[in-house]
């Protein structure tokens, strides 16, 4: 008898794909951003992985202290010692966050491993933002008149002059572009419209793109970027900007960089910082304070040259 029993008794299933899976449907039904599923999903792929080693097929079965050691694997996961960046492991965290988050309010698990868990505490840097001598050099790269220069220099005026994201540039349609008013409509995460303006100079730019792009063999595309064998992705935004900071002969800019640059002279210069957060779509006062803190150092530097006490003495 006991060894007929023994026969009946189920092998472990593995169900971390399957909790992946309904993970996924549910952030896409929620209407969450592709970037921050994408990222959400690689999160959890990687605690699965890690677990499944631990001998762990269920993410019911994840206790507090295999979630900390996971945390440290990626604190030294390369070869040479050196593992993750202290924001890239804080952005695991709060992914895997999200996914216990859901198994507990979704589908009926009874706790989740992290409550007791504080995250990982990230340094405190300053953003560093593009010069403008480095801006005038990277437009000077694109003041050809063929198609490549006219568009590429109307995607980097673009992004200095609104600050807006990747994905919203790439994701801008020919609607999207209003030249007679000098503003776009772009979708943020989430896929929450904003309006953005942009100046004169901007829509000179988008302009001589916009005659350009009317003779493009896929002028009919409803994508407002076009490549030369249909529409851009981001993916050929951000080659384009490396291309075109090589032929500049200036240190590779990220596109994000941008928008950080974007975010500090609008502080810098004065702006109201409410204003900047309708501007760039953000929801939290502390990524203002986040992309600011540069402008703040700044400004506090300039004061002290003002209001030196060593300068009012002889």
């Amino acid at each position: 008898m006991a060894a007929t029993a023994r026969k009946r008794r189920l092998a472990p299933v593995d169900t971390w794909a399957d909790y992946q899976t309904l993970f996924v449907d549910f952030l896409e039904g929620v209407n969450r951003a592709t970037s921050t599923i994408r990222t959400y999903r690689i999160a959890v792929e990687q605690l699965a992985d890690f677990m499944r080693e631990q001998g762990v097929l269920s993410p019911a079965e994840v206790q507090p202290a295999q979630l900390i050691a996971w945390f440290r694997h990626l604190a030294r996961a390369k070869p040479d010692g050196a593992g993750l960046a202290d924001t890239s492991v804080a952005q695991r965290y709060r992914s895997i966050q999200a996914f216990f988050k859901y198994l507990v309010t979704q589908e009926g698990f009874a706790e989740k491993p992290l409550a007791n868990i504080p995250p990982p505490q990230v340094p405190d840097k300053l953003v560093p933002v593009v010069p403008s001598e480095a801006l005038q050099q990277l437009l000077k790269a694109c003041s050809g008149t063929g198609f490549d220069a006219r568009r590429d220099r109307a995607i980097i005026g673009l992004f200095i002059d609104t600050g807006i994201r990747l994905s919203e540039m790439a994701g801008l349609t020919v609607d999207d572009v209003d030249l007679e008013r000098m503003q776009l409509i772009v979708r943020g995460k989430g896929r929450i419209q904003r309006r953005v303006r942009f100046v004169r100079e901007t829509r000179m730019d988008l302009k001589r793109y916009a005659m350009e792009r009317s003779r493009h063999a896929r002028a009919e595309d409803s994508a407002f970027w076009l490549g030369r064998r249909g529409r851009m992705n981001g993916s050929g935004i951000y080659q384009m900007l490396k291309r075109r900071c090589r032929q500049a002969e200036i240190s590779h800019i990220h596109p994000h960089q941008l928008r950080h640059t974007f975010a500090h002279m609008y502080l810098k210069q004065g702006g109201n910082e409410g204003d900047l957060m309708n501007v760039t779509g953000w929801k939290s006062r502390s990524m203002v304070a986040r992309y600011g803190r540069s402008a703040a150092a700044e400004r506090a530097l300039d004061a002290h040259d003002r209001f030196s006490l060593r300068k009012q003495l002889k």
